[in-house]
């Protein structure tokens, strides 16, 4: 019967509106849910139906016919695809160190039960194993963990650097991590002595430093005022030993023997002439710690070795460093590179998904690194639910890389989430449209029926 058709067509849309109003009120359902991407739904024509295939042009020498087009009548609509819009949305500062956004494509990499996973939800937390995980669903974020020895010791690039293993891993920051020492190996010293200081008067300076175990000592600087005009002489003592000052060699030492004190010339107008300079060896301050406690000490290391340098001044800028003018004793040391250990006392993210801690020393240090994937077909992958994505045969395999480094248009803010680029207005007006949509293809039916029941009653 004629009338079935407009039943069917009638009953399709209702179906593939339903299927509208599915996808529509999902989308407003998770308006709040972190790194949720919204979807459209997209209608196609279904078959159509030909009442006749129609004719080509038939012309003969004075008549013939033109062509006929074909008849058709079309058999409904059905649900032609759902797009995933993935589109940025909105960036939200939550300061919590672990909470991750991606700014531009990209997914997270995750792992759960052996299963890769991708989403665009950075809310992480740490385990109490230190793995950086999914806050809901305790999947491992995937990034690259520090480079260790056979030892386990942490492996460093010549500026001092830890350096990253780059095999993609589950992610994790040990609880008991902590920052090692470092002995000091350079200080540099500033200020003034005062040009009208008598002969013999003492001025003192003292600087904390460290051993290799980054245990403290106290470095005591003396300068004596000599009876040369322009001259002082400088002696150095460690850890309150006032009877054994530690052996000094000149920084460009010619292989004359080390002297316990030093003279130090400066320049008529006030600044250093020489030394600029100079040493001490790790086997004297050994040597005097042995001396102090009175047992073997191997505090400093004598192997590497690591000996301790001390710049008085710089050859382009001799005013900013020890100088002698007619002004009060301000000399002192500016500076150091050593410090004790430290425990881990918080951590952030940086834009290339890098993860710093910074240690009770003053310390900060590369710990782990997020990666990211992208894939040539977003849009493929297969939803997992919990705001996970799963590769599907066409989204493509993923590539691996970093933000910025390897994906210079994704980067990553660290204590941040973005929330769902879900449009309210947009999805009301959807909403609207999909209702009227719905009201209409139901009057078709009821139109249909009424139809059927004319029908029905011609016989009678």
């Amino acid at each position: 019967m004629a009338l079935i058709r407009s039943l069917t067509s009638g009953t399709s849309s209702l179906k593939a509106h339903q299927q509208r109003l599915d996808v529509i009120s999902n989308n407003i359902a998770n308006v709040n849910t972190i790194g949720y991407k919204s979807s459209r739904a997209t209608f196609a024509e279904q078959f159509n139906q030909s009442l006749s295939i129609g004719s080509s042009p038939n012309t003969i020498q004075g008549g013939g016919i033109g062509g006929i087009d074909s008849v058709q009548i079309g058999l409904g609509v059905t649900l032609g695809a759902i797009k995933v819009d993935f589109s940025q949305g909105a960036i939200q500062v939550t300061n919590r160190p672990t909470d991750l956004a991606l700014q531009g494509d990209g997914f997270f990499v995750l792992e759960r039960n052996g299963q890769k996973l991708f989403s665009r939800a950075g809310a992480f937390s740490l385990d109490r194993d230190g793995f950086l995980v999914d806050s809901a669903t305790g999947a491992f974020v995937q990034g690259f963990n520090l480079d260790t020895d056979e030892s386990g010791l942490v492996e460093k690039d010549a500026s001092g650097t830890n350096i990253l293993d780059r095999s993609v891993v589950n992610l994790q920051i040990s609880p008991t991590f902590k920052s090692a020492p470092r002995q000091t190996q350079e200080i540099s010293l500033a200020g003034n002595i005062n040009a009208e200081t008598t002969t013999g008067e003492i001025i003192n300076s003292s600087i904390t430093i460290f051993d290799n175990q980054g245990a403290e000592h106290v470095l005591r600087m003396q300068f004596t005022k000599t009876a040369t005009v322009n001259e002082w002489s400088l002696s150095l003592f460690i850890d309150g030993d006032d009877a054994n000052p530690l052996a000094i060699d000149l920084a460009d030492s010619d292989g004359d023997a080390d002297d316990t004190t030093l003279g130090l010339t400066f320049n008529g107008d006030g600044t250093l002439s020489a030394p600029l300079a100079l040493s001490m060896t790790a086997t004297d301050l050994n040597d005097k710690l042995e001396l102090i406690n009175g047992t073997p000490s191997t505090a400093f290391d004598e192997d590497t070795p690591k000996d301790l340098a001390l710049t008085l001044a710089e050859a382009g800028n001799l005013l900013g460093g020890l100088t002698q003018f007619a002004a009060q004793n301000t000399v002192s040391a500016t500076g150091q590179d050593g410090y004790a250990s430290g425990e881990l006392s918080l951590i952030s993210v940086d834009q290339t998904g890098k993860i710093v801690g910074a240690f009770t020393n003053g310390q900060s240090e590369l710990l782990g690194q997020v990666v990211v994937a992208k894939f040539t077909n977003p849009g493929g992958l297969s939803k997992e639910g919990g705001s996970f994505y799963s590769v599907s045969p066409n989204s493509g395999l993923p590539q691996i890389g970093t933000a910025v480094e390897i994906f210079p248009s994704t980067s990553i803010a660290g204590k941040a989430l973005e929330e769902s680029n879900v449009d309210l207005t947009e999805q009301f007006t959807d909403l609207i449209s999909t209702q009227r949509a719905f009201e209409a293809a139901s009057r078709t039916v009821t139109i249909s029926d009424q139809f059927l029941a004319e029908i029905n009653q011609l016989k009678r």
